[in-house]
């Protein structure tokens, strides 16, 4: 990914963020025939490995799950942070062309194969985190144990510790300082939460600037 000085996160917890807020994400493998991917959700375990670990599963008739496990090449994930347009119409002398401010983050890593213990914990995991906002959310221990465990044998549970992690924080601080915070502007404006939270990055990116 290209990724200019500027762009790059002040810090690794800048792009921890953006995995947790946004855990949904695409997988990418070398396949015989071209890419395979997977869009899915993946955890991320701050605590393994140098750089994290992120925690998936796939359904094992998904012809992704073979080539997921026979990968001698790193697996690719990618995460999307928020996204915009930004129409020069935003600039306040109008003169910039229109561009796209966004944040993403790409990690590499080796895959390995989860047991049924440590599937069934993630899946725990994965379940109370997205019921967690749910009024009377669904729990796991709602229904018997057997009726979790005999779909196990169906699901492909992994581990992917990240070996690279590459994050992109395209956010104007390329542009003139006036430039990017009139877009901030624009975005904290937005009646729109992914865009009141794109602008609040490039605030952030760019109030503290001298250039």
């Amino acid at each position: 990914m290209f990724v200019r000085p500027c762009w790059r996160p002040q810090s690794l917890d800048q792009a921890y963020q953006i995995i947790d807020e946004n855990l949904w994400a695409l997988l990418v493998n070398n396949g015989d025939d071209g890419p395979l991917v997977t869009n899915l959700p993946l955890l991320l375990d701050r605590t393994k490995g140098p750089f994290g670990t992120l925690l998936g599963h796939l359904a094992r008739a998904n012809e992704h799950a073979v080539a997921l496990f026979a990968a001698t090449a790193p697996t690719l994930a990618v995460f999307h942070g928020p996204y915009s347009y930004v129409t020069p119409s935003w600039y306040p002398n109008r003169d910039m062309p229109g561009t796209y401010y966004y944040i993403a983050i790409h990690c590499y890593g080796r895959i390995r194969a989860q047991d049924d213990a440590e599937l069934e914990a993630t899946l725990k995991i994965l379940n109370d985190r997205m019921e967690q906002p749910i009024a009377g959310g669904w729990r796991m221990d709602e229904v018997p144990r057997s009726e979790i465990t005999r779909r196990l044998p169906s699901i492909a549970g992994f581990e992917l510790e990240i070996e690279r992690l590459e994050a992109k924080f395209k956010l104007g601080q390329d542009e003139p300082r006036k430039d990017a915070l009139a877009v901030a502007d624009r975005l904290l404006a937005s009646r729109d939460a992914s865009q009141r939270q794109l602008g609040d990055a490039v605030r952030r990116a760019n109030i503290g600037r001298t250039d």
